[in-house]
């Protein structure tokens, strides 16, 4: 028998603390409802669960942004359906109009009815909006823009960083541009007896012509290839000609011509500066036709239009008419064995080509004859996105409808004479084909999304499964392990009593 040590009542109390842990874990699993909470209970368990509720989280906000979808959905087709009745109605009225029976100045007021119908469809396409964002968004800018005979697309711009001065802003070539000649030559002289005298003279002229210019200096390796695929061109003074310059890869050179419209292709993969672009395109052009040149000067089909550097910035190109816009010049056409330095071979005295000019048309842009080339489409960018699922991947892209008038094709429709309104009547039909089409497109995102809204709501339900197996607390299988705990504490308190009164039988020795 042990007085020092009361080996029985230490283990009774090292069990007794034990079960009192275990029940104090029942307790809080059955009071909380959860298995797990916190990450000693179930390390890889809680790590698991905490992804799936971020995931479920997730996708119930998916659920309502597809809702969000499918209300934006049905708002367009609501203002749609509107436009519908009234392109039904317009196309009515084209009908009447077109019957023999009706006088012009009832045709005139078919007219008025058909004119505020489109004022009202560009209005419902201005202000139909769900969440003030617009649901039919203005025109798109062209695909390309034509004018006169020549047809120029966007994509072939010029970028910004290139200044082409007041000739880009007025399309035209505008700037002015002087060059001097020093000139020798016989002025031939006849007196009244017939006798022909030729008299040296000599002099110095300044000829200002009509120009514009390109400022490359700004293009280094960090910009260069923006210029892939662009250009600018300009226009004969005198005649129909059309000069284009288009940037391409590659270190080579070619010329594209259809009719009078000449695209010259330079490869600029050895280009690094302004100087040396400039450079690149004179050679080119030496190159593709027959020209004249002195090295810095570039006639491209032996006419009027030059191209050169300027001599006092090598990065700016100068395009210009080589012929005098001063009156004065017309007695220089007198002389006779005339010499220029520089040389001046398009003379033309007297011929007005000052800045201004109604011809000689300049700008960012290759210029084509109409119908030649067009480029490749570029892939179209969704107007919004909608968030469809819980990844950064789960969108879906919304393309709107384009209902305004002159996509649906009515905006010079009229029925001011019978054959106008014959004419208005294909095209009311041509745009009731339209909206429907759109109309169906916008239905079919609708469907879309209600099947999508399915799909989320049986990952949500499965999800939420899954996880209440890992973290919820099983109450019948809990409620046992309490009780079993419950009377493994009760029995290690009795057993601790029990066990503290060892030490007293110690005294019944002693007595």
């Amino acid at each position: 028998m042990i007085l020092q040590h009361n080996l029985p009542g230490i283990t009774s109390g090292r069990n007794m603390t034990k079960n009192k842990v275990k029940l104090s874990k029942n307790l809080e699993k059955l009071s909380s409802g959860y298995r797990i909470n916190r990450a000693g209970d179930d390390a890889a368990g809680l790590a698991i669960s905490e992804g799936m509720r971020c995931q479920i989280r997730g996708i119930d906000q998916a659920k309502r942004n597809i809702k969000d979808g499918i209300g934006m959905a049905e708002t367009a087709d609501g203002a749609m359906q509107e436009i519908n009745i009234m392109l039904t109605r317009a196309r009515k009225l084209s009908t009447q109009a077109a019957n023999g029976t009706y006088s012009d100045a009832e045709r005139a007021v078919l007219q008025k009815e058909i004119d505020q119908i489109r004022a009202e469809i560009n209005r419902i396409t201005a202000s139909t909006n769900f969440n003030d964002v617009p649901l039919f968004p203005e025109t798109e800018n062209p695909d390309s823009i034509i004018e006169s005979n020549v047809e120029i697309y966007p994509v072939t711009f010029l970028p910004d960083w290139v200044d082409g001065g007041q000739a880009v802003k007025d399309k035209a070539q505008t700037d002015n541009y002087s060059t001097t000649h020093s000139y020798t030559g016989n002025r031939k002289e006849t007196d009244a007896a017939g006798n022909v005298t030729l008299t040296p003279e000599s002099g110095t002229i300044t000829l200002n012509h009509a120009a514009a210019k390109l400022d490359f200096s700004k293009l280094d390796a960090t910009n260069k290839d923006e210029l892939i695929g662009t250009g600018f061109f300009c226009t004969c003074l005198t005649c129909s000609n059309h000069y284009s310059i288009k940037f391409t890869e590659g270190t080579g050179s070619n010329t594209v011509r259809s009719g009078n419209h000449y695209v010259y292709e330079i490869g600029i993969d050895n280009v690094t500066t302004g100087q040396e672009l400039v450079d690149t395109m004179l050679a080119g052009l030496i190159k593709q036709s027959d020209t004249k040149s002195d090295g810095i000067i570039v006639n491209p089909l032996d006419h009027y239009t030059m191209f050169r550097a300027d001599p006092n910035q090598p990065s700016t190109l100068i395009i210009y008419d080589d012929r005098s816009s001063d009156p004065d010049t017309q007695k220089l056409g007198q002389l006779e064995s005339t010499t220029w330095n520089p040389p001046w071979e398009n003379r033309s005295f007297g011929t007005k080509t000052s800045p201004g000019s109604s011809t000689g048309r300049f700008g960012r842009g290759v210029a084509y004859k109409p119908g030649t080339w067009s480029p490749p489409p570029p892939p179209p960018i969704p107007d919004l996105y909608l968030q469809i699922g819980p990844s950064s991947d789960e969108q879906l892209d919304i393309y709107l409808p384009r209902v305004w008038t002159d996509h649906l094709g009515i905006e010079d429709a009229s029925v001011m004479t019978i054959s106008q309104a014959n004419d208005s009547i294909e095209l009311f039909n041509q745009a009731i084909d339209y909206l429907d089409s759109e109309r169906g497109r916008m239905g079919a995102y609708e469907n879309r999304l209600e099947h999508t809204y399915n799909s989320q709501a049986v990952s949500y339900e499965n999800l939420t499964q899954a996880e209440s197996r890992i973290r919820d607390t099983d109450m019948a299988e809990e409620t046992v392990e309490y009780t079993k705990n419950n009377i493994l504490l009760q029995a290690s308190q009795s057993m601790l009593a029990h066990a503290n009164m060892l030490p007293q039988h110690v005294m019944q020795l002693l007595g």
